[in-house]
């Protein structure tokens, strides 16, 4: 799966921890099985997190990012940034997408993979790329490990 990625691609994947390259391995595989002819879905599978490498967390940080986030309305990150400290990591992290849409962009990867980035953690009436493929790449996220 790695061929899939580009050089710049691959300098940044390799910077995601190895929790996190099995589960984006795991995600584009499931993908790759089931939309096999779509190389450019299997790329937004592999590094549909990579935000999460701005963001130095542990366990429990993103554990955290992950209650809060149904809660996180931009003036409540806005506060948290502003307090510091493990606040701010915590809406960097929870702004993660956004932060992995642009290293993407900044690589060079397809429009659909860094858009992709972006949106998948919004709800689906709210995507803007293929839903077909987010479709897909959504269902392998929410199962893989």
């Amino acid at each position: 799966m790695a061929q899939h990625l580009s050089e710049n691609e691959m300098a940044l994947w390799s910077t995601m921890g190895p929790s996190d390259q099995t589960h984006s391995i795991a995600v584009a595989k499931m993908v790759d099985n089931e939309v096999p002819e779509d190389k450019t879905a299997v790329v937004a599978a592999l590094l549909h997190d990579i935000g999460k490498t701005a963001v130095r967390s542990g366990l429990l940080l993103r554990v955290l990012a992950a209650l809060a986030r149904p809660l996180a309305s931009t003036e409540r990150l806005d506060r948290w940034r502003s307090r510091g400290g493990p606040f701010l990591r915590l809406a960097a992290l929870i702004n993660y997408p956004t932060v992995g849409s642009s290293l993407l962009a900044e690589a060079g990867s397809e429009e659909f993979v860094v858009r992709w980035a972006a949106q998948h953690h919004l709800r689906p009436e709210e995507w803007t790329v293929d839903s077909v493929r987010a479709r897909v790449l959504r269902r392998a996220d929410s199962v893989a490990v």
